[in-house]
């Protein structure tokens, strides 16, 4: 009879699926240095091969019964690493984008609070601004920008051409741009 180490993959997989663990140990040790040189070369990472091999072969052990082969055992072990790199690279992803959604919310949290004080702190100037225009000037810029009405719809309202509620408009624009551009300097 053959030493366990001589015998075929197919034999020892065979063997194992009746709980051998001598068969185990020679399958591991024929495969291991093998699909540690692939994991790694695929992962770039010593600790990743090494997890994603030692995955690969638990999963044998763990499935035994319920695993046939249906081509060679080497073709099997290769397909197995195959899947677990694949999972280790979706596992990756997965990592880097939650690390980039936590970062980005925590940002966001951070800077938020002081963004909307900033904001707060702008309504209130061109508020304002706003009143020391005159009285039409000031209503034609709340209509536009508070109502959001248009030009024509201002006009038809204020009984005033539209030429004239573009003249007010513009004037109550650059009064407020040319004061609060003054706040930031």
């Amino acid at each position: 009879m053959l030493a366990l180490s001589e015998e075929s993959d197919e034999v020892l997989f065979d063997l194992l699926k009746e709980d051998s663990e001598r068969a185990f140990s020679v399958l591991y040790n024929r495969y291991w240095e093998k699909l540690l040189e692939i994991a790694y070369i695929k992962l770039q990472s010593q600790e990743d091969a090494e997890e994603a091999v030692q995955q690969v072969f638990m999963r044998i052990w763990n499935s035994r019964h319920q695993t046939f082969l249906k081509y060679t055992f080497r073709t099997y072990i290769s397909a197995a690493l195959k899947y677990t790199i694949y999972a280790n690279y979706a596992q990756r992803k997965k990592r880097k984008a939650i690390s980039f959604e936590d970062e980005l919310s925590h940002s966001l949290a951070d800077n938020s609070t002081q963004h909307w004080l900033d904001f707060a702190q702008i309504r209130v100037e061109i508020e304002n601004l706003v009143v020391q225009l005159p009285e039409k000037c000031q209503m034609v810029y709340r209509l536009s920008r508070e109502e959001g009405l248009s030009v024509k719809e201002i006009s038809a309202n204020m009984d005033i051409s539209e030429k004239t509620v573009e003249g007010h408009l513009t004037k109550a624009l650059k009064h407020i741009k040319g004061n609060l551009s003054m706040l930031f300097m």
